[in-house]
């Protein structure tokens, strides 16, 4: 499994300042495998303009919306990936998403049942609910399992969202996972109201003692990925690779791709 980083920053990152420079952080977004994107914000295109590459989102045929925020959700940009794709495009979340879609012949919407395995293309897929909010009461923002059978691997997609629910908890607690991605948005800052629906590092270290150090949820090989970090509340990407590190976490960064 193939994991690109269309974006690893959180909302208070202006897109009309992305540059080339590795130390820019674009909208969080990620493609994988290239047929399947997590969230599609307005940041996409912009992205494989500036990085040099052609036809990249040409495969996709799924996006999973994790929620409505603007940073993650872009109607403009969801609808140019359907009619620039090679097949229809499905999009499916929270069947909130599903009103704000401009539904075509080439694209489409499948609202996600929370704890119900759902086939996705090549991937089956599992929507657990995350400890965040958006301008919409009725929505429920999602944090998605992601596996792929044919190569017998399977992720944990933990952006946006705060500690963990029970609930989700005990969804993932008796998996087996070859990659986790975390919400990592507050940094090192603590007694900060945003870590209500983000996590701050000292949360994710909590979390992973007791997934990793009593659930034994990562399989050998498996790796800790932060993203999702905001501007304002974080070092550079070398400080915070050095802060990560001795936690067993890579943080991830714009046009890094990973193999799962």
């Amino acid at each position: 499994m193939k994991l690109l980083c269309l974006g690893t920053g959180a909302a208070d990152w202006d897109p009309k300042l992305a540059t080339a420079d590795p130390a820019f952080r674009r909208l969080t977004a990620a493609l994988v495998n290239r047929d399947l994107m997590i969230d599609c914000g307005p940041c996409v295109y912009e992205f494989a303009e500036t990085f040099g590459y052609t036809g990249l989102y040409c495969s996709v045929t799924s996006i999973l919306v994790t929620h409505s925020h603007g940073d993650h959700f872009n109607a403009d940009a969801i609808a140019r990936v359907a009619a620039e794709a090679d097949e229809c495009v499905t999009v499916y979340g929270d069947p909130v998403v599903g009103t704000l879609l401009p539904l075509s012949e080439k694209l489409h919407f499948v609202p996600l049942e929370q704890g119900k395995p759902t086939v996705v293309g090549r991937y089956t897929v599992t929507a657990l609910p995350a400890n965040h909010s958006t301008a919409y009461p009725e929505e429920q923002p999602l944090h998605y399992v992601l596996c792929d059978e044919a190569e017998d691997k399977t992720l944990f997609w933990g952006c946006d969202g705060a500690w963990l629910y029970n609930c989700t908890y005990h969804a993932i607690r008796r998996l087996k996972f070859d990659a986790m991605v975390f919400d990592c948005t507050v940094g090192d800052l603590e007694n900060d109201f945003r870590s209500f629906e983000h996590n701050n590092i000292r949360m994710i270290d909590e979390m992973l003692k007791s997934l990793i150090g009593s659930q034994h949820v990562l399989r050998d090989g498996g790796q800790i990925y932060a993203n999702h970090m905001a501007r304002t509340l974080h070092t550079n990407h070398e400080l915070l690779c050095a802060r990560l590190a001795p936690l067993g976490i890579i943080p991830m960064r714009d046009n890094m791709e990973i193999t799962v």
